[in-house]
């Protein structure tokens, strides 16, 4: 719905290898229901996507990590991609970055292999979770239920398995950041 994120600002977080259509398409659907996004990367400039089973376009960095501060933010886009989150889960400033946005309650949005950034953040222990199917042990190991469904939504936390199911994705995304902080919740 247009206007629903008024007033609120979304990081997406990503690196290079980053699929496209997972860090677009989240993108434009925030911005379309008001948000303003800024694509947060380690590196400045741009970063090449990839698109499916090649290289894609370049995508604009708003703001490097090194000047980033997750408190500027209310809620948190984390795409997929193999290489992206590989790279990313490597990267302790990203970590730190991603656990703000868990120990704040604030939400977060991860898709296809982005949960592996919340198994690096600590933050999937007791909760339920979808993701591309690979990480299903992964997930697991880290103490969370991992589930094959379209998408799930734990305490904040929504995911998603593949770029296939970015319209559920999208929305509950979108659902859960105008519904705002955890803490905010529980006080209502």
């Amino acid at each position: 719905m247009p206007g629903e994120l008024q007033g609120k600002k979304v990081a997406i977080l990503l690196t290079e290898g980053v699929e496209q259509v997972e860090a677009l398409e989240p993108k434009r659907a925030l911005e379309e229901a008001g948000a303003t996004t800024h694509i947060v990367a380690p590196e400045e400039g741009r970063v090449r996507a990839w698109n499916h089973t090649e290289w894609g376009d370049e995508i604009e960095v708003d703001v490097s990590l090194d000047r980033a501060s997750p408190a500027d933010y209310d809620a948190l886009v984390l795409p997929g991609g193999v290489m992206n989150p590989d790279k990313l889960r490597m990267d302790a400033r990203a970590v730190a970055f991603t656990r703000h946005f868990i120990d704040e309650g604030k939400p977060v949005a991860s898709i296809c292999h982005g949960p592996w950034m919340l198994i690096e953040a600590d933050a999937v222990r007791g909760r339920t979770v979808t993701s591309y199917p690979s990480l299903k042990t992964d997930l697991r190991n880290a103490g969370a239920e991992w589930v094959d469904r379209e998408v799930v939504v734990d305490r904040g936390i929504v995911t998603s398995r593949h770029p296939g199911d970015l319209e559920a994705f999208n929305r509950k995304m979108i659902e859960e950041i105008a519904k705002g902080r955890q803490e905010q919740r529980r006080a209502a």
